[in-house]
């Protein structure tokens, strides 16, 4: 019997210029001593809102409230801003990128968050960051090696993006990673 439950999140998808997977290469490279789960580039979003476990029964709920909600904004190119880590200084847990604006961002994650209140789905404590997940770190065997990588390869994470769209997304979890599964999407203007 299916799941009656949707692991679901609001993001915007995106991809990048060929210079940028040309930088993604060399940091593979760079850091392929250490444990690090690499995001497929077919994967790349800017995560708005995680919801978590979904009532399947809520979907379109959630569905129409966006549609009827969100004021739909012109798509939009904005410049990367470089490479970072999340997670404590001896113990990071993310590789990202940013981007240099961040209104776009703040901005529709406060639509998204009133929307979705409107279906029960109260707006969560956490600050948000916009960023691009480049990969999810697993373990380091040399903690400064990797801190020098990131800070050299720094200015190679450049160029732009362009945001099209804004999607609810069903990701179902496996051995090999995520798989994202579009449920409804907005298009930008």
């Amino acid at each position: 019997m299916e799941s009656q439950y949707y692991r679901t999140f609001i993001g915007l998808p995106l991809q990048v210029e060929p210079i940028f997977l040309q930088a993604r290469h060399k940091l593979i490279a760079a850091l392929k001593e250490e444990r690090i789960s690499w995001t497929n580039p077919d994967q790349y979003h800017v995560t708005l809102r995680f919801i978590g476990d979904t009532d399947i029964t809520d979907v379109k709920k959630i569905e129409n409230v966006l549609h009827a909600g969100i004021h739909i904004p012109e798509r939009i190119r904005l410049d990367i801003a470089g490479l970072a880590s999340f997670g404590p200084r001896k113990r990071p847990r993310v590789l990202w990128v940013g981007f240099e604006e961040t209104d776009f961002f703040e901005n529709l994650k406060s639509e998204v968050d009133r929307v979705l209140e409107m279906c029960g789905i109260p707006a969560t404590e956490q600050p948000f960051r916009a960023h691009l997940t480049l990969g999810r770190v697993r373990s380091l065997q040399n903690l400064q090696d990797y801190y020098l990588t990131v800070e050299a390869m720094n200015q190679q994470f450049s160029g732009s993006v362009i945001f099209e769209k804004l999607v609810f997304f069903r990701s179902i979890l496996g051995p090999r990673g995520p798989e994202y599964h579009v449920l409804d999407e907005i298009v930008f203007r």
